[in-house]
């Protein structure tokens, strides 16, 4: 069996490392991509069933993530999760519809950690 890959994406090296290591205990395939520029390198090669996505980055911004993931049908299937300490959803409604979850930073790690099992198929992470 396969398990079920997730894309993290954060510039902030310690956030990226402790949210990777909150999913690792899911019994999951953990892909960290540093920025937007490299999350888009990710999906082209691959099809995680859960984006989890800063959105202020420098460069490629998480919007711009997003404007990617919702052009490609290949990821339509694919959940997304943002991660944000700017505003809330409202002030992004163009790309509400493809998010299934908005978080506020900073988020507690065990919160964090029941969001994404709630996202996750089936029942995966449900013994964690």
């Amino acid at each position: 069996m396969t398990l079920p890959e997730i894309l993290i994406v954060d510039d902030e090296p310690g956030l990226l490392r402790l949210f990777a290591s909150l999913i690792q205990r899911l019994d999951c395939t953990v892909i960290q991509a540093s920025g937007g520029a490299a999350a888009i390198t990710v999906l082209e090669e691959h099809t995680p069933c859960l984006l989890i996505l800063d959105i202020a980055m420098p460069e490629v911004s998480g919007i711009d993530v997003l404007a990617y993931v919702s052009r490609t049908p290949r990821l339509d299937a694919m959940k997304v999760m943002v991660l944000t300490a700017l505003g809330s959803n409202r002030d992004f409604q163009e790309f509400a519809p493809r998010v299934q979850r908005w978080v506020s930073k900073p988020v507690m790690p065990l919160d964090f950690l029941q969001m994404v099992k709630d996202l996750l198929p089936d029942d995966r992470g449900a013994n964690a």
